[in-house]
C-alpha cells in the first residue's frame, strides 16, 4: 500500500539498491592491474615484494593498552555470563556497557588507574610503539 501508483515509480534496476545504488555483493569487483615491477634496481637495493611481506609477518603485532572500560569488561565478562542465559557477545556488551555507566566515578576510577599503570607499562615494553604501526 504505497502513497504512488505503480506507473508512476520505476521498478529498481536488477541489482541496484531502490535508490540506484549497487549493492556492494551484486557489483562484480573490478581487479586491479598494478604496472609490471622491474626485478631489481640498477643500485639493487630494491626487495620484492614478496621479501618485504615475510619481513613484516616477522614483526610482532603489538595491541594498544586496555582502555578502563575494557579492564572492567574483560573482569567482569564471566560474571555477566554466568548470571544471564545470554549467550551473544553483543548483548553481553549491552550488560556491561549499562553496569560501567551505572557504576560511581570512585568505582571506575580503579580502573582508570589500573589503564593508566597499563598504558606506563606499555611504553615501558615499546617505547617506539605507535597504534598506526597496527594499520
Amino acid at each position: 500500500s504505497s502513497r504512488f501508483s505503480p506507473h508512476v515509480v520505476p521498478p529498481p534496476a536488477h541489482g541496484l539498491h531502490p535508490s540506484g545504488i549497487p549493492h556492494p555483493t551484486i557489483v562484480s569487483p573490478i581487479v586491479k592491474q598494478e604496472p609490471p615491477q622491474p626485478s631489481s634496481s640498477p643500485a639493487g637495493t630494491s626487495k620484492s615484494p614478496v621479501a618485504v611481506k615475510k619481513e613484516e609477518e616477522k614483526k610482532p603485532h603489538i595491541k594498544k593498552p586496555l582502555n578502563a572500560f575494557m579492564l572492567y569488561m574483560k573482569e567482569m565478562r564471566a560474571k555477566v555470563v554466568a548470571e544471564c542465559t545470554l549467550k551473544e557477545s553483543a548483548a553481553i556488551n549491552q550488560i556491561l556497557g549499562r553496569r560501567w555507566h551505572s557504576l560511581s566515578r570512585e568505582e571506575q576510577a580503579k580502573y582508570y588507574e589500573l589503564a593508566r599503570k597499563e598504558r606506563q607499562l606499555h611504553s615501558q615494553l615499546y617505547p617506539t610503539w605507535s597504534a598506526r604501526d597496527n594499520y
